[in-house]
């Protein structure tokens, strides 16, 4: 079966940045803009690995974070910290709501 978890992954994303962009805002008593899954998803995050998509955002945003290392809990405030939140978030929604299938192209 092949299956559809982009939306699953933007709404990860969502819940990742609107969560740390917020706080973050408040810490440095900056304006929150959260997230946008149409324009930020698309231009920062989408098709990187999942690093990448942490640091580009952020950078978009004038915020530097040390980079950590893989195995950095998701709460550490580092660049693999934040990607492991994300990739927390995402898998909790896949085993709540489940994957959608699709249908695989003719051709396989």
């Amino acid at each position: 079966m092949v299956t559809d978890t982009a939306r699953t992954h933007a709404e990860a994303w969502k819940q990742l940045f609107d969560e740390y962009l917020k706080e973050h805002s408040e810490r440095h008593n900056k304006i929150f803009r959260p997230f946008d899954v149409n324009s930020d998803y698309l231009r920062y995050v989408d098709g990187k690995p999942r690093y990448d998509g942490v640091r580009s955002l952020l950078e978009s945003r004038g915020i530097t974070l040390p980079q950590g290392n893989p195995d950095d809990s998701p709460d550490m405030e580092t660049i693999c910290g934040l990607g492991n939140r994300k990739n927390r978030y995402f898998v909790e929604r896949l085993k709540k709501e489940g994957a959608v299938p699709t249908n695989p192209p003719s051709n396989l």
